[in-house]
């Protein structure tokens, strides 16, 4: 054992040499040292106030810019996050080194300039919108609701995370972008106490996401602003001038959240969306997320690399150490050892590294995601006592980038294959419960997807958790590009770079990547370096600085063309496939899916990585009454689109058990019809994996057809109905369908409709309008479009009884199976659980920790439960009794105006989905302490007081002339319930029953 002491950014680096563990102290791990550190959930009993009444406009006080509109400027960088001019000027004003703005929203270009930029219309190019200030304010931080005095009773009750756009009604408005909702300024204050035995200490509160600016007040006194809405911060409180210790002395901590403007081009919410803590810790501390487990295990030395940096505050000088245990998961050592001895004296914090032998670490994979837990234990030599614990999650593996080989993990190579995501569920907007990120996480599993890209933006810490623990490899991307942004992207590598999972730091996306003079790349590398030197860098755009090249939805050709320029330049698509579709007229999205993916399969590129997307998300709609996206696999509400199972078949049916990159799911045979039983005129689509494929349709047999194309859809023909009084039950306005002949004889919509009565079987759809004319015949519903051209029309429908599709193997067993059942009138509402569910991985109650959450659907059905696809009924959701609410509603549909904490929602191809969360909490550790910090108390938020026997949650959907629905929501008081350790136990699922069973 060999010690080595030497400087490193003027800190102290004591680094000590392991060779090996044998004859080392190896602690007991199942025994954790008593430890000062205390977190403490800051999450309920908060005021909150929707908009900046009565303390002014939006932005940082002053937003005084002379209008420099059809100018150019020089001098200016590109600050290509802003898509509007409200954005590009904002982000400009709570810039204090910001003089200029220009912005040109057609083509998502936003640029900054600084005091030296000189503007004039006779510099190019000009813009079509700017503004330039000769000086620059000082920022506001004096406000009425800032006040310590202030009275906020009549202020709502509410607990975080909380989106406050997401509340809002859809309006339309000329921004596309963000899901036509309302941005505004809202305020949040939170009365607390302090115990008396804290004070001394060193006390912060950790902020794991506010969207967007944050400017944080305690007791009166302005503290600090944070500008990215997606990193983490904290705030001390134990230096704050005034700050109060004991029960009878209270503290307010305000903040002021100015969420009308972004920084992305997708609805991005706004407020305190995500979890807040309360951290105690002593004077002498691990400084947050100092503490980096090097996930990277060298093949030949096999050492875990751990570094801790490590503080104090306070006059005093402690001799410490640093004690760090590798702990496998039944809670035995594998390997520990202790540092050499370090004086810590205030405003001097310093870096110690420990390296643990890994002889017998097992490595975590996408098959076996083996993971550790490191104990760290800082210690006061002199007096033994223990300062501060710590407990990091970790996992290790071997990676490697190679043109020849592509990716390598642990010497295997592997094809992505993975979706990019957004951060926005129905109901709920940005504010996602962590048991919902498992069910997506759990669904991209099941569609074959190993890889999580996280777009465009640093997610919350839990899905990396659950990442790790189910074997999903991710790309983890900064948001903001520039110079003025390099903290961001230091925020997202330190907080994040413990994840096994994360294979890659992205600096950025697109368009976004565009940098004018090229200084960015450079310092964003120099950022990740510093903190984590063997993860790659790369980007979803063009950007220097880069380890790995990243292309967004480029075809074969691109990737040719770049390999031939840059032969040893590795290359991945990081972003393809943006195929929109919907539940009901679904479009045929196949060309788009297996073309867009074909540039992953070139022999240099590591495989498709970022599918647009997994899920649809709020905002990117194309123009309203639309306000969602479409892209998804599964819809906004978390029902799974037709095209999902073109993934179940391609990147799981067809995919070897055997291949590295493929989640641990069992092989089942894939038969699945893509068509709902009111959209089919002449023909269905099916997928299967077998050799050949039967359709019976109403109990009359086809032939059997050869499937000769695996993993594309097989078209099967279905006679055309029979068609009386000139009916067309099949409304088509407002969309338009392809493949149809125009017919120039006539001139009017009943003329239109008449002649295609008169063609008989030939025609099943017609369409007219204006200016367009007549067309008509036997296209498919998948084909029509939403349109914003006038057209009105009509289909005629197969009455469907039962259609079954049958799969069979090459000696012509049948392998597998799927019927569809046309439904009579509706007749009631069933309810199920999806989440949490053993069909969706998701356990089986929900715990009663003040958080969790649950997804109920509800479907409209006919009085045999035939699902009722073609029927829309409102349904209203409710608490019937126990210890849950209803916080958020939706249906999936792209249309859907209700405001999301509605307790009611139209059904949309028959479903609708409630969101339900605890308002209990019985598990959090420190309950006590809530109890004792927090001030307000009220029946609308999340009670953290004592838990006996608690009833299961009872709820109840209901809708006018329709049977009531009743369904019971488990819920426990054990920890193994939790999200993390029910992810942990479902890596190898025996499937995932709520993608076959799926009706709708």
């Amino acid at each position: 054992m060999m010690g080595l002491v030497m400087p490193w950014h003027g800190q102290l680096v004591v680094v000590l040499l392991l060779a090996a563990c044998a004859g080392c102290m190896v602690h007991d791990a199942n025994i954790a040292p008593e430890s000062p550190r205390v977190s403490v959930p800051f999450d309920y009993r908060w005021r909150f106030q929707f908009g900046p009444s009565p303390d002014g406009a939006p932005g940082p006080g002053s937003t005084d810019f002379k209008d420099i509109s059809g100018q150019g400027c020089t001098n200016i960088e590109h600050n290509p996050h802003r898509v509007t001019p409200t954005d590009c000027m904002l982000a400009c004003a709570y810039n204090q080194d910001c003089h200029v703005w220009l912005q040109d929203s057609k083509i998502r270009v936003c640029y900054h300039g600084g005091v030296d930029s000189k503007c004039s219309p006779s510099i190019t190019p000009t813009l079509p919108a700017g503004g330039q200030r000769s000086s620059v304010p000082p920022l506001r931080t004096s406000y009425e609701n800032a006040k310590q005095s202030l009275n906020d009773n009549s202020w709502d009750l509410i607990d975080v995370p909380h989106d406050f756009v997401v509340a809002g009604n859809f309006k339309n408005m000329s921004d596309t972008h963000h899901s036509y909702l309302p941005r505004n300024v809202s305020w949040y204050r939170k009365s607390f106490h302090l115990p008396i035995d804290w004070k001394g200490s060193h006390i912060t509160v950790y902020f794991e996401g506010v969207f967007h600016v944050a400017q944080i007040w305690v007791n009166g006194q302005y503290v600090q602003m944070h500008t990215c809405g997606y990193t983490g911060f904290t705030v001390r409180l134990d230096n704050v001038t005034g700050i109060l210790y004991g029960n009878d002395s209270t503290n307010v901590i305000a903040v002021r959240v100015d969420a009308t403007f972004g920084s992305g081009h997708w609805y991005e919410g706004g407020g305190i969306y995500r979890r807040t803590h309360l951290i105690h810790t002593s004077p002498a501390h691990f400084v947050h997320d100092g503490v980096f487990v090097s996930p990277e295990l060298d093949p030949l030395e096999k050492t875990v690399r751990v570094t801790a940096e490590i503080d104090i505050i306070g006059s005093g000088h402690p001799l410490v150490t640093v004690i760090a245990t590798l702990v496998d998961m039944s809670g035995e050592s594998v390997a520990s050892n202790e540092s050499y001895n370090v004086t810590l004296a205030e405003g001097f914090p310093q870096t110690v590294t420990v390296l643990l032998s890994g002889a017998h670490v097992k490595v975590w994979s996408i098959q076996s995601p083996h993971m550790y837990s490191v104990m760290m234990v800082l210690k006061d030599v002199s007096h033994g006592t223990i300062f501060d614990t710590l407990h990091i999650s970790a996992g290790f593996r071997q990676t490697e980038w190679k043109v020849d080989t592509n990716f390598k993990l642990n010497g295997d190579s592997i094809k992505f294959r993975g979706f990019s995501h957004h951060n926005s569920f129905a109901g709920v907007g940005v504010a996602i419960p962590d048991r919902i990120h498992l069910f997506r996480a759990q669904a991209s599993r099941a569609v074959g997807g190993s890889f999580w890209r996280m777009s465009h933006n640093p997610y919350l810490p839990a899905l990396y958790d659950f990442l790790d623990v189910l074997g999903i490899i991710s790309w983890d991307e900064n948001r903001d590009y520039g110079l003025e942004y390099v903290g961001a992207m230091h925020d997202m590598v330190k907080r994040d770079r413990n994840h096994p999972s994360i294979v890659v730091w992205s600096y950025c996306n697109e368009v976004e990547c565009e940098q004018i003079y090229n200084k960015t790349g450079p310092q964003f590398r120099i950022a990740a370096k510093s903190l984590d030197p063997q993860r790659p860098t790369a980007a979803n755009g063009p950007t220097n600085g880069l380890d790995i090249q990243g292309l967004s939805h480029a075809k074969n050709t691109s990737f040719e063309d770049f390999h031939q320029q840059y032969p040893d330049m590795p290359l991945v698509l990081s972003e393809c496939c943006s195929c929109e579709t919907q539940r009901l007229l679904r479009q045929d999205t196949t060309t788009c899916m297996h073309d867009q993916n074909s540039p992953g399969l070139l022999p240099y590129v590591s495989g498709s990585l970022g599918v647009w997307t997994l899920f649809d998300y709020y905002g990117e709609s194309h123009g309203f009454p639309s306000v969602t996206s479409s892209y998804g696999n599964f819809d906004l509400a978390g029902f799974p689109k037709p095209h999902a199972y073109w993934y179940v078949l391609n990147w799981m049916a067809m995919i070897s058990t055997d291949d590295y990159g493929r989640p641990p799911l069992p092989s089942n045979h894939v038969t699945r019809i893509l068509d709902l039983p009111g959209e089919i005129t002449t023909r269905v689509e099916v997928l299967s994996s077998g050799a050949a494929l039967q359709l019976i349709v109403n109990g009359k047999p086809g032939d059997k057809v050869e499937v000769t194309n695996p993993g594309e859809p097989i078209q099967a023909k279905v006679d055309a109905p029979e068609r009386v009084n000139c009916s067309f039950p099949r409304n088509l306005t407002s969309v338009q369908c392809r493949g149809l002949d125009h017919n120039g004889n006539v001139k009017t919509p009943g003329q239109c409709k008449s002649a295609c009565c008169d063609a008989g079987p030939s025609c099943v759809i017609w369409q007219f309008a204006e200016k367009q004319g007549c067309w008509m015949g036997t296209a498919d519903l998948s084909s029509c479009e939403p349109s914003e051209d006038p057209w009105v029309g009509a289909g005629d429908i197969v009455t469907v009884k039962n259609i079954t599709a049958l799969s069979f193997d090459t000696t012509g067993k049948v392998i597998g199976s799927h019927t569809i059942l046309g439904a009579a009138q509706a007749s009631a509402i069933s309810l199920e659980l999806d989440v949490p569910s053993p069909d969706t991985g998701t356990g089986t109650a929900l715990v009663l920790d003040g958080h969790d959450a649950a997804l109920v659907k509800a479907s409209v059905v006919d009085a045999a439960g035939v699902l009722v696809t073609d029927q829309v009924v409102n349904i209203t959701f409710r608490v019937a009794g126990g210890p849950g609410a209803l916080i958020g509603i939706g249906n999936g549909d792209n249309h859907l105006h209700a405001n999301a904490k509605s307790d009611n929602v139209p059904s949309y191809g028959g479903l609708a989905r409630g969101i339900f969360q605890v308002n209990l909490d019985c598990v959090s550790k420190h309950r006590d302490r809530i109890v004792q910090i927090d001030v307000d108390h009220g029946p609308t938020t999340v009670n953290p007081g004592a838990c006996g026997t608690v009833d299961s949650i009872s709820v109840e959907a209901s809708s006018p002339g329709l049977q009531t629905a009743h369904l019971t929501i488990p819920v426990s008081t054990s920890a193994e319930d939790l999200p993390l350790p029910v992810a942990k136990k479902s890596v190898a699922l025996e499937g995932f029953p709520f993608l076959t069973n799926f009706a709708g």
